[in-house]
């Protein structure tokens, strides 16, 4: 009669062994995947900080070629002015030169 609650005993000890084996197991195989996780997330993060330089890197030269742009564009208008007199000039001497010195160009 003895032997008999020895052999629970032993059984319930072996399946509280087992037991507790599976759940280190798993708390082994969380404590992997956390790991893993956290070095994914590193990656993450610098990968999103390269982003955020290479953002910067765009938004500067997207303000260089606006400012580049209205110097152009001022530059332009100058010269257009300039190209309107030089060709309102040449009108006014040809139309001098032969309307009052009877000299046909």
């Amino acid at each position: 009669m003895i032997a008999e609650p020895e052999n629970d005993l032993k059984r319930l000890e072996e399946l509280i062994i087992n037991g507790q084996k599976a759940i280190e197991t798993r708390l082994t195989s969380i404590e992997n995947d956390f790991a893993e996780m956290k070095v994914e997330i590193k990656d993450i993060r610098e990968g999103i900080r390269s982003l955020e330089i290479g953002q910067a890197k765009l938004i500067e030269k997207a303000e260089s070629a606006d400012r580049r742009l209205q110097i152009v564009e001022g530059t332009q208008s100058k010269q257009i002015w300039t190209l309107i007199t030089l060709l309102g000039g040449s009108l006014i001497a040809v139309a001098f030169r032969s309307f009052f010195t009877g000299n046909n160009p």
